[in-house]
């Protein structure tokens, strides 16, 4: 097998070396040779996500460990849990649940994500019927015990008034705690702002099905701004689309992205919305995510993977909804569509991880290139004459395939090696601009050193994730026989002469 690799390699430079004596006289490296977009990619900041726990402790329970750390681009758990788990008493905080998942799958690599909620709609547990700690309402927080609209007995969940002055100051040093304790740990991935509504979702639709109002979103916003400094905060896209007025719609949203939160979609393939939102793949507002993801990483999420099933919808079975309003589209199909219109860069399946790997496992590793960026390098122009002891210009061309930009600025560098010569030069910077189905050109300059020796040097490109202590690679979308171990891809030859 490695003879093979090494007879590929030999193969795939004597090509590039062709392709270079040919385009010499316009200076141009075609690299689209290289291109291998069957090649899975786990890259930085981007990929699928794990919900653990999500309503309760026990839900979706992670029966082996390999079923996250062998899945293909498992990049964090979301960890959706109330606050009565976390502050049983006033002021005694119990961090241990979720601190050992985050002890145990950080060593791993894994990030974290939350989001901590104030109404759930169980009553198994005395933390599902009371999300909101019941010592808030015995401190006297107004409220009520209300299911599907409906005022209920005192064994419904109880769901606070969200605008409620004692409720808003118990969240308010709740907040404080918490982002004390988590707001600028490397890990944390972002923060779900949860505190509103059935879920955490913005809406009171299996609760009172009370509107609520601008001011009391906003408000919420504001009291997680005014606390997590650091964190990257996102919001369903609920919190905006559940107000009746087009305005007030108009008006969260500008604040939402004006403090610089992204979005999250909660959730592709609700049994409901087939019958109305078919035709955009159940997204309802791919307006606020075409906004957000310019400026920051967007989520998705698809309504629970075992629901989906059961109900036809992922195979479009006979009399599911889907195949009713669908015109032949397929569970995959859905998420493939909504994943555009979300343009997102974290998702998730909502259910078990094997299940889903075992369903799906092209679509996992094809999904997973897609979301977030997906870069494939085209051409690099370079002058016919580079003299050491000089600067030279290059011009670099990209296409990025994925559905979102790089976030993080990523080091563009460039290698040469010759005999017993190598050079690297931090030479640019990825940045929010390479923009998917826009055309990325960077003008680089290469100070070349006088010490460089005359003769052919190998010329190899690497992107690298400067904000982790190995200067991780970014992989490009090009053959694996072109990249070398430290995460450069050759992409041809230059000769240097004095």
């Amino acid at each position: 097998m490695k003879g093979h690799r090494i007879i590929f390699l030999t193969l795939l430079l004597a090509s590039l070396a062709a392709a270079e004596t040919t385009q010499q006289a316009r200076g141009v490296l075609d690299l689209t040779p290289l291109h291998d977009a069957a090649r899975v990619l786990v890259n930085p900041h981007k990929g699928w996500y794990h919900h653990f726990p999500d309503n309760h402790p026990d839900k979706y329970l992670i029966a082996r460990d390999e079923d996250l750390l062998e899945f293909p681009g498992m990049e964090h758990l979301y960890i959706r849990l109330a606050w009565a788990y976390l502050e049983p008493k006033e002021g005694q905080f119990d961090w241990a649940f979720i601190d050992r998942h985050i002890e145990k799958w950080t060593a791993h690599g894994l990030g974290i994500a939350f989001r901590i909620s104030c109404k759930e709609t169980g009553t198994d547990r005395v933390e599902q019927q009371y999300a909101t700690p019941r010592w808030v309402m015995e401190a006297g927080a107004k409220g009520g015990h209300f299911r599907m609209g409906q005022a209920v007995g005192p064994d419904g969940p109880w769901e606070p008034a969200f605008d409620d002055p004692v409720f808003l100051a118990k969240l308010d040093r709740f907040l404080a705690a918490f982002a004390a304790r988590y707001d600028t740990k490397p890990w944390l991935r972002y923060l779900d702002i949860g505190s509103i509504g059935d879920w955490g979702e913005g809406h009171c639709w299996a609760g009172s099905r009370t509107n609520l109002t601008y001011a009391v979103r906003k408000e919420h916003i504001d009291l997680h701004l005014k606390h997590f400094k650091r964190a990257r905060l996102v919001i369903s896209d609920d919190y905006v689309h559940a107000l009746s007025d087009p305005d007030e719609r108009a008006r969260l949203h500008r604040h939402i992205l004006d403090n610089g939160i992204s979005y999250r979609d909660d959730s592709i393939l609700v049994n409901g919305y087939l019958a109305g939102t078919s035709d955009r793949f159940t997204v309802r507002s791919p307006e606020l995510f075409a906004d957000a993801y310019l400026q920051a990483p967007t989520v998705f999420e698809l309504e629970h993977y075992g629901t989906v099933k059961r109900l036809g919808n992922w195979s479009a079975l006979p009399d599911s909804a889907a195949a009713k309003y669908g015109k032949g589209k397929k569970g995959p199909d859905y998420f493939r569509g909504a994943l555009e219109l979300l343009h997102a860069t974290y998702i998730g399946y909502h259910g078990d991880a094997r299940e889903w790997l075992t369903d799906n496992p092209e679509l996992t590793r094809e999904l997973l290139n897609r979301c977030g960026y997906w870069l494939f390098p085209t051409a690099l122009e370079l002058p016919e004459k580079l003299a050491a002891g000089t600067t030279v210009a290059l011009t670099l061309k990209l296409e990025n395939r994925g559905v979102a930009p790089p976030y993080p600025p990523y080091e563009l560098r460039v290698k040469l090696t010759g005999v017993a010569t190598e050079w690297v030069y931090a030479a640019g910077r990825a940045d929010k601009s390479w923009l998917p189905g826009k055309p990325i050109i960077l003008r680089l300059e290469l100070p070349l050193p006088a010490t460089l020796r005359p003769g052919e040097h190998l010329l190899s490109l690497g992107l690298f994730d400067g904000s982790s202590a190995d200067a991780r690679p970014v992989e490009f979308a090009l053959k694996e026989a072109a990249r070398d171990t430290n995460g450069y891809y050759r992409v041809g030859t230059m000769t240097i002469s004095r």
